[in-house]
């Protein structure tokens, strides 16, 4: 893994959200200059930023042709929104299937879009963890340590974030397989209770953290938390706690927006690059599981072991999951509804 040292500071600003207008004005395309519009999520930016190069470089020297980029980086419901709202983007790259989901729904994306790449369009996966102060003082190990008294949670809202919905799903998920909907509810509104932080999206809840020094714990992407230790001086513990989730990323290209633009081409070639050795290492290096196995297993000792992990598919998917949880009216409106008078 690539040693990093910046003062923190300089790692938040360097890494701050590049904000797209909702509507792009489109370029033309020509056979020597083609223009792509990546839309993703706020903690992949450390990613695409060193993967796109490494396809430019790549797709000139197999074509001859230049392809320029445009980037835009937020919270995973936002920038479904923003799509179906006009931005348009050749390829979305998202950290929870749902904001794909809402895009088929919407007619922007073709329901087959899992069946055009390998792993069903997920390049990288990850887990979710409990970040804490040095040294741990609070003694903070498992999910069901979120629901203590004494504990101050800085949380992600999943109204707006995949990746609070994951860390949701992480501690919920396997209450409810274990011990039925009443205890996992019971968690969930213990959880909530304790969540006086929320912030809107997962590098906005590092900051919160490391940097305001907010809080006794996290939930964060294990990748985030890689990522953020290799480039700050001083390490901020973190514990995978089992059970828990197997968080997937999938990657797409916007069909309405490719065909329309005339860079279908290209869109699926860059897609398909994620999937290669030099794609995967990178994804590596800044923190995510490979799914390249090879790559995977030189990167290994960076990631901490799950005993048990389960996936979306356990839990019904994300449509069902959604629809019980985190709809409006669902169980964790309940559970801040009931929070309200703490």
């Amino acid at each position: 893994m690539i040693k990093r040292r910046y003062v923190l500071m300089g790692l938040l600003s360097s890494l701050s959200v590049g904000v797209l207008p909702a509507v792009l004005p489109t370029t033309a395309q020509t056979p020597q200059t083609v223009e792509l519009t990546v839309v993703s999520y706020n903690v992949a930016k450390p990613a695409y930023t060193r993967i796109i190069p490494e396809f430019q470089k790549h797709w000139k020297e197999k074509t001859g042709q230049t392809v320029t980029f445009k980037e835009s980086y937020g919270p995973t419901v936002p920038q479904a929104q923003s799509i179906v709202s006009g931005l348009e983007a050749d390829i979305f790259a998202i950290n929870t299937q749902f904001g794909i989901d809402l895009l088929v729904d919407r007619g922007f994306v073709n329901s087959n879009w899992a069946k055009r790449l390998p792993n069903n369009g997920v390049p990288i996966t990850s887990v979710m963890v409990l970040v804490t102060r040095p040294g741990n003082p609070k003694g903070i190990r498992t999910w069901q340590d979120l629901t203590r008294d004494d504990i101050h949670l800085v949380a992600i809202n999943p109204k707006t974030s995949g990746n609070a919905r994951w860390g949701v799903l992480a501690g919920y998920g396997p209450i409810l397989k274990a011990q039925g909907k009443d205890k996992a509810t019971a968690y969930l509104n213990r959880l909530v209770k304790n969540s006086r932080s929320l912030v809107n999206n997962g590098r906005e809840a590092t900051d919160t953290f490391i940097r305001n020094r907010l809080g006794d714990v996290m939930v964060n992407f294990e990748n985030e938390i890689i990522f953020t230790n290799g480039v700050i001086p001083r390490d901020f513990p973190y514990i995978a706690p089992s059970p828990n989730v197997q968080v997937d990323f999938p990657v797409t290209v916007v069909d309405k927006v490719v065909d329309k633009r005339g860079t279908r081409k290209v869109a699926e070639a860059f897609t398909q690059f994620l999937f290669t050795p030099k794609a995967q290492q990178i994804y590596a290096e800044v923190g995510y599981r490979p799914f390249d196995r090879k790559v995977y297993q030189q990167f290994q000792k960076q990631y901490q072991p799950v005993q048990k992990l389960y996936t979306i598919a356990d839990f019904g998917g994300w449509r069902t999951v959604n629809s019980e949880l985190f709809a409006d009216g669902g169980l964790f409106d309940l559970a801040q509804r009931a929070a309200v008078g703490r």
